[in-house]
C-alpha cells in the first residue's frame, strides 16, 4: 500500500515529468531486434505500441509505421483473394518500428 501511494504522489507531483531527462537512441526494425534474440512481450495498449521486444534489461516498444498506401496495396489483393480471383500472392510488409525505453 505505502508502494501505490507513493507512485501517485509522484505521479500528481507538478513539474517531475520535466525534471525526467530522456535519452535517445536509434530506432530498430522487428526484424533486426528478432535477429539479436529479442522476445516479444505483450503490452497494454496504453502508449499505442502494438507489443515490445525483450532481451535481459533491454525493453524496445514497438509501433506499427505504414501508410495509407501500402495498406490499400495489401487490402486489394487480399479482397481479390477473397473473391477467388487468385492474384499474385506479394504483399508490401508492414513495417514495425520499435523504440527503446528507458
Amino acid at each position: 500500500m505505502r508502494v501505490v501511494s507513493l507512485i501517485a504522489a509522484l505521479a500528481c507531483a507538478p513539474g517531475l515529468a520535466a525534471a525526467i531527462e530522456v535519452g535517445e537512441s536509434r530506432y530498430a526494425f522487428v526484424s533486426e531486434l528478432a535477429a539479436e534474440g529479442f522476445a516479444p512481450f505483450a503490452t497494454s495498449p496504453a502508449g499505442n505500441a502494438s507489443f515490445g521486444m525483450m532481451k535481459d534489461t533491454e525493453m524496445y516498444l514497438c509501433f506499427i509505421a505504414d501508410n495509407i498506401e501500402t495498406q490499400n496495396q495489401r487490402q486489394t489483393v487480399l479482397l481479390k483473394e477473397l473473391a477467388g480471383e487468385s492474384p499474385d500472392r506479394t504483399v508490401p510488409n508492414i513495417p514495425l518500428v520499435c523504440v527503446l525505453t528507458q
